[in-house]
């Protein structure tokens, strides 16, 4: 669908989701978990854990956003993710020694994987000089190390926005309203760029910023593009 909706030549700032539009997991998170499982004698296939984790990452969103988000309640958060994607098979007194390698895991760039068009939207859309560049995304602390390890924060020139340091997640209008505050820009002014139509889209669109959704299949009447890659030719 054309992105005619949405007023590139005021945009002064584009700020990207991370998860699911800029990063997925690699090689995937049911191959990741059932990995570090085999190091302590657990055996659970990769389908089951993704069928299970998925499980559990949307009956545990389903409620969001949370009044209070930091870092604590992110630890908390995976951690029970993790508890509900590997039990029963992994013994109660090895649970906590998963969770924590796992953790350490996916702090790494190693099991992440750029999505199509990534690494190449964020630099082309950096170098423009009257363009601002930032992520916001529903993350914890981890994502900078993953960010700087796989290059891109040169790319970053509006900054890093995370759930967790700004203590609000989307869909709060209060993740845009710290985005607008640091960036020193009105709510129109600024574009988000995403995978979700209810926490990417709508909830931008909510707190009164541009949107565009990334989506192979997109949603009727929402402004879309099938890839990043299509993004800067769009200004």
């Amino acid at each position: 669908m054309a992105c005619t909706a949405v007023d590139f030549r005021h945009v002064r700032a584009v700020t990207f989701d991370a998860g699911g539009t800029l990063l997925t997991p690699n090689p995937g998170v049911g191959e990741v978990y059932a990995e570090i499982l085999a190091q302590y004698g657990v055996a659970i296939a990769p389908p089951i854990l993704n069928q299970r984790f998925r499980a559990a990452f949307k009956e545990l969103t389903a409620t969001r956003p949370r009044a209070v988000v930091n870092e604590g309640t992110e630890l908390a958060f995976w951690h029970e993710v993790v508890r509900r994607s590997i039990t029963p098979e992994c013994p109660a007194n090895l649970l906590d020694q998963v969770f924590q390698q796992l953790w350490r895991e996916f702090a790494s760039a190693k099991r992440w994987r750029a999505l199509p068009g990534a690494a190449e939207t964020l630099a082309a859309l950096s170098a423009r000089k009257d363009l601002l560049v930032a992520i916001l995304s529903n993350w914890d602390s981890r994502l900078r190390q993953v960010v700087t390890e796989l290059g891109w924060s040169p790319y970053l020139t509006g900054g890093l926005f995370i759930s967790s340091e700004i203590h609000a997640e989307k869909p709060d209008p209060r993740a845009f309203r710290a985005v607008e505050q640091a960036l020193q820009l009105p709510a129109s002014a600024i574009l988000h760029v995403g995978d979700s139509p209810p926490h990417d889209y709508a909830a931008a669109r909510d707190a009164g910023w541009q949107a565009v959704l990334v989506a192979a299949s997109p949603p009727a009447d929402i402004p879309c593009i099938n890839s990043l890659a299509e993004l800067p030719g769009l200004f």
